[in-house]
């Protein structure tokens, strides 16, 4: 997959939680960490697996009286050493009776504790723990399209259209829970110009979902049909999106649950079939299994034997051509888990077999060549995570058929109840082969990366607190657009400051500094460096419930090869939220202007979205972008969104490229959703 290379500069601070906490304020805490990891990952990674985490959790608080580690684990904004922190304090008292009680533990401050409160139960038992039969569920319906018609849409001299569907992109999910130990889930989804309903494809383009059962006694789950699974640091088995380096600087380990069902829309790097979890309250095993078809460029040898030239994963399929690569080739996936808790230390091992119907092998490059090749791939895990007093340690060591392993581990401790510091160190050889691997690394290919990092959280006095992270990485191996082993430093630092309970600063700072190749006339393997500056200024007021009120200016200087570019990109964003007082409707507005003529000093930032929905684009040209967010809700459990957004370049006179060229300067894009719970 295409990895995007430059990190987005921009931050977005904790939204306030208040009494009035609902859904919408929970997805505006996910949008920080997306907008941190933006420019770190692929173009076509699904996002949807980080709001479902935190809806999940506002449907189903934690009782934090009954609460183990792995149950606060799902709580994002919580460190281990934090964690620890609450359980040895329950420890002490027996138990926590108010919300109030958390101030006696230490590494907590207030801004936390208010995160918290939402998210926790203080009384012992569910009040419908006795029912067996429930009525809950959950539907969406969405549908986006944009008023211009791109190229792709166009008629061509033979009358044809290179895309074979509409400008509709439609999405649907419900979840249900018919029964107290019974869940089931259902997804589709149509992408813009993809057909449905033909000879070409008989249903909407994906279609997938869940049931889930969770029996009392030595069977703890069963779950057919779609789900994720994540183990030690994610070097062989991380279905969920990969830990990233962002701006909770101290959080990176790895955090996902072992195993879930999911209604995720990503077409490639996902489970579909069945796993049994089964064991004691210390000892679980897990045996899974992941029968579907995936999509691929498919080519004959002289001889008639087929094979995959490479996987899709864009999930695209609106051309004749992408068409003819939709559920090519068979994969098959089994493997087992073990998780043992071992007092203070949990310990995790287990094998995995990936195997594909047609063997791949990519156009040969120099940098690919240690790439996974085959039909066939075996992986084994041990991986461990546990406390020692202050200190928390946790890593794994992953092998292939390879003699050398893989190793990710790292510790967290605190130096004072003010200060957290995280030390990690990874060494990937670079003919290790993981196809579902995602580890926390540098590459989007992290075989033959080696590197060390070191984040740290400091309160400080007067409202202020400073987080920062140094890592150094290497690769002994070329990679894309580097045509010689490299390496390179990433460093963040963020000053926060919150002079009051509403009012919030911040001054966000990252450079970064990597080896690309050289361009000449005569192309060698002379490698230079880009540097990366980037900044942020931001303000967000918040007078009260009703309004709030966030200004920022981000900054963006890049230097190729000891010359500084002549154009820094730079962006200036205004954003005003408005909630009825009744909570019967809220609105949404964004401005914002940009001047970005270099593609390398590009801009991420987060953008008012649906519910269930995530917009992080880059700007970058000339002009400016205006977003437009409206929520209702006419009825009891019956929620409406429209989103209108507009880009308008004042240096372009046509907009995209390729099949998604539009004539003009201005595109225009409206989103509709519906939500009935019931």
């Amino acid at each position: 997959m295409v990895r995007i290379s430059v990190l987005c500069i921009v931050y977005i601070c904790m939204f306030h939680f208040a009494a009035g906490q609902n859904e919408d304020d929970l997805r505006l805490w996910a949008s920080e960490i997306m907008e941190s990891l933006a420019a770190d990952l692929d173009e076509d990674v699904d996002l949807t697996w980080f709001t479902e985490e935190l809806i999940r959790l506002a449907r189903n608080p934690v009782r934090i009286n009954r609460a183990r580690r792995e149950d606060l684990e799902q709580i994002f904004f919580l460190n281990d050493i934090q964690i620890e922190a609450i359980l040895f304090r329950r420890y002490q008292l027996e138990k926590f009776v108010t919300i109030f009680d958390l101030q006696a533990v230490e590494g907590l401050d207030r801004r936390t504790i208010m995160l918290l409160e939402p998210l926790l139960l203080f009384d012992e038992e569910p009040d419908d723990d006795h029912r067996f039969f429930r009525r809950r569920g959950d539907l969406f319906f969405r549908s986006q399209w944009v008023l211009e018609t791109p190229s792709g849409y166009r008629e061509r001299e033979d009358g044809s259209t290179p895309f074979q569907g509409n400008k509709l992109k439609l999405y649907s999910r419900m979840e249900m829970e018919p029964m107290r130990d019974v869940e089931l889930g259902f997804v589709t989804e149509k992408d813009a110009g993809e057909p449905m309903f033909n000879n070409q494809i008989n249903t909407l383009d994906y279609v997938s979902g869940y049931l889930s059962w969770k029996p009392n006694g030595i069977v703890k789950q069963v779950i057919v049909g779609q789900y994720r699974m994540s183990t030690g640091q994610g070097l062989v088995l991380q279905t969920a999106m990969a830990p990233r380096k962002s701006s909770m600087t101290t959080s990176i380990r790895n955090r996902h649950q072992s195993y879930r069902p999911s209604l995720s829309v990503a077409e490639s790097g996902g489970l579909n079939g069945g796993l049994i979890a089964f064991g004691t309250d210390n000892f679980t095993v897990v045996p899974f299994v992941s029968i579907q078809n995936v999509g691929g460029r498919i080519s004959e040898d002289d001889d008639g034997n087929r094979f995959i030239t490479s996987i899709k994963t864009d999930g695209f399929h609106r051309t004749l051509t992408e068409l003819k690569q939709r559920k090519t080739t068979r994969e098959e996936i089994y493997g087992i888990s073990a998780r043992w808790h071992a007092g203070r230390f949990i310990l995790d091992a287990g094998f995995l077999h990936y195997e594909l119907e047609y063997p791949l092998y990519p156009v040969d490059r120099p940098y690919n060549i240690h790439y996974f090749r085959g039909s066939k791939n075996q992986n084994g895990w041990f991986g461990w995570q546990g406390s020692i007093y202050n200190v928390h340690w946790f890593g794994e060591v992953a092998f292939n058929d390879n003699p050398e392993p893989a190793v990710w581990t790292g510790t967290l401790f605190a130096l004072s109840g003010q200060l957290n510091m995280a030390v990690a160190y990874r060494r990937i050889p670079v003919d290790f082969i993981a196809p579902l691997g995602a580890p926390l690394t540098e590459a989007g290919n992290p075989a033959g990366e080696s590197g060390f990092y070191a984040g740290m959280e400091l309160g400080l006095p007067a409202g202020l607190s400073l987080s920062a992270y140094i890592d150094y990485f290497e690769h002994n191996w070329l990679r894309f657009q580097t045509k010689s082993p490299s390496n390179g430093y990433d460093f963040l630092s963020v000053l926060t400051l919150r002079p009051s309970r509403g009012w919030e600063n911040l001054l966000r700072y990252r450079y970064r500094s990597k080896m690309v190749n050289i361009p000449m006339v005569n192309p060698g393997y002379e490698t230079g460096e880009l540097v990366q500056n980037q900044f942020r200024l931001q303000t967000r007021y918040s007078p009260d419930n009703t309004w709030s009120f966030t200004t920022r200016a981000d900054f963006h200087y890049v230097s190729r090869f000891g010359e500084r570019t002549e154009s820094p990109g730079f962006l200036l964003a205004q954003d005003v939220r408005y909630r009825h007082p009744g909570d019967r409707w809220n609105a949404t507005l964004r401005y914002a202007m940009m001047d970005v003529d270099d593609y390398e000093t590009r801009i991420y930032a987060y953008e008012p979205d649906l519910l269930y929905s995530f917009s992080v684009p880059s700007y970058y040209g000339v002009g400016n972008r205006v977003v437009a967010m409206v929520k209702y809700t006419p009825l009891r459990r019956l929620d409406l969104w429209v989103r209108f957004s507009r880009w308008h370049y004042a240096n372009r006179e046509t907009i995209g490229s390729g099949n998604m060229t539009i004539p003009g300067n201005v595109s225009r894009e409206v989103r509709f959703q519906l939500r009935k719970r019931f």
